[in-house]
C-alpha cells in the first residue's frame, strides 16, 4: 500500500550536529497550531535564449530556487524566547533590541509516520496578534532551508531508512 506525506504533527528540532550534519539529539518538540504548515519550493527562474525570429528558444536554462517551511504555535513566553530571542524576566517576556535568528535541525513527522528530516535552517518567528476574540495570537516561523556544512549531507531527506537484512 502506498504511504502518503499528509500534515505534520510533531515537530523536533535541536542544534545542528558539531559536523554540520543532521542532529542526533532533537530534544525539543512541539505540535504545530493546526493547519498552519506550509512547505514550499519557491519558483526558479527560467531563462531562454533565442535565435533572431525564432519562437521556440534554443537553449533554455532552469536554476531552482529554495525551500522554506513554515508552521506556527501558541504565542507564550516559551515560544517567544525560543523563536524570537529576548528572555523571561518575572514572569514576562522581554523582546531583544535587535533581530533574532536561530540555525536549527528540524524533524517532521507526518501523519503517516513519514519523517522529513532538514540538518541545517535558518529559523525566525513572526508575531501574529489575534483581532478576534475567537483567535488565538500565534508566532508564524519560517524555517529556510540551507545546504549542511557536512560534506555529502543532503539538504533535505524524505521517507523512512530502509533496514537492510545482512542474511539476504
Amino acid at each position: 500500500m502506498a504511504k502518503y506525506i499528509l500534515g505534520v504533527k510533531l515537530v523536533k528540532h535541536g542544534e545542528p550536529a558539531a559536523d554540520g550534519g543532521m542532529s542526533d539529539a532533537l530534544a525539543k518538540q512541539l505540535l504545530p497550531y493546526k493547519e498552519s504548515i506550509e512547505f514550499q519550493d519557491e519558483d526558479g527562474e527560467v531563462v531562454k535564449h533565442f535565435l533572431q525570429g525564432a519562437r521556440y528558444p534554443f537553449l533554455t536554462i532552469y536554476s531552482a530556487a529554495g525551500t522554506t517551511f513554515k508552521f506556527a504555535v501558541p504565542m507564550d513566553n516559551e515560544n517567544l524566547k525560543e523563536w524570537m530571542g529576548g528572555e523571561i524576566v518575572s514572569g514576562q517576556w522581554k523582546a531583544p533590541r535587535g533581530n533574532y535568528q536561530t540555525t536549527r535541525s528540524l524533524e517532521l513527522m507526518t501523519e503517516f509516520d513519514i519523517p522529513i528530516q532538514i540538518p541545517a535552517a535558518t529559523c525566525y518567528g513572526v508575531r501574529k496578534f489575534a483581532s478576534k476574540t475567537t483567535d488565538i495570537s500565534l508566532i508564524e516561523i519560517s524555517a529556510i532551508i540551507e545546504l549542511p556544512a557536512k560534506a555529502d549531507e543532503a539538504p533535505m531527506t524524505i521517507g523512512v531508512k530502509e533496514v537492510v537484512n545482512p542474511e539476504g
